[in-house]
């Protein structure tokens, strides 16, 4: 049933390709990925067409061997659908297992498009629900060699808002500042821009206590007058 599914999406993302936005799609994301060429809006509504389909009851392993299927797939417009339904997951359907898999979809075909979208939404929504699980997630990831890792670390708090662990993100950036590479660099800049929006003092001294430079310190102080 599922296999059905997906073949049925691979009718609609095929009947939506088009070779000329594909090219343009691929040279943007470096040549990455290789792509279908449909373009945002067409694919919103192949989304929702094909999450319909979907059975309201599968369980916890059903819905991830789909997300798996997904990620499986060459062209990235398959990935985008994955990262779409499983961000548009309840809470109730999350499980304290689920960050193993979370893990895999976050370093397997890792780019900024798809570990943006997935740390800040599912593995956000995780840390939420399974603080205790994340502080040690926190400590292992640390261990990793993935950037995408690292960076998911320093961003999943982005829609937190004014409930971001301040003392967590500062601890964070301490773990990773040393890392020159853009993709730290910009993470550690737009966490702290996002908390700029409603603490520009914290921001302020946290920026002068990590003696950030360059990249971090334009984007953290992008908002901060």
């Amino acid at each position: 049933m599922m296999m059905h599914h997906l073949d049925t999406l691979s009718v609609l993302l095929e009947q939506q390709a088009d070779r000329s936005k594909a090219n343009g799609m691929e040279k943007y994301m470096k040549d990455n990925f290789m792509y279908l060429g449909v373009s945002s809006v067409p694919r919103k509504v192949i989304f929702r067409q094909w999450k319909a389909l979907l059975s309201k009851d599968l369980s916890a392993t059903q819905r991830w061997d789909v997300v798996r299927e997904l990620w499986e797939k060459e062209a990235r417009e398959y990935q985008y659908i994955a990262i779409d339904w499983v961000n548009s997951w309840p809470n109730s359907w999350l499980l304290a297992s689920d960050i193993s898999e979370i893990k895999f979809i976050l370093e397997n075909k890792s780019w900024w498009d798809s570990v943006d979208l997935l740390a800040s939404n599912i593995l956000g929504k995780y840390a939420k629900k399974f603080p205790e699980e994340m502080d040690l997630v926190v400590e292992l990831w640390q261990e990793e060699t993935s950037i995408w890792l690292h960076r998911s670390c320093l961003i999943y708090q982005l829609k937190y808002k004014d409930t971001v662990d301040l003392e967590r993100l500062s601890y964070l950036i301490t773990c990773y500042k040393s890392n020159k590479t853009f993709f730290i660099q910009k993470a550690i800049g737009w966490s702290l821009r996002e908390v700029s929006k409603w603490n520009p003092d914290w921001v302020r001294k946290t920026v002068g206590f990590h003696e950030l430079r360059g990249l971090a310190f334009r984007e953290a102080m992008k908002y901060v007058k």
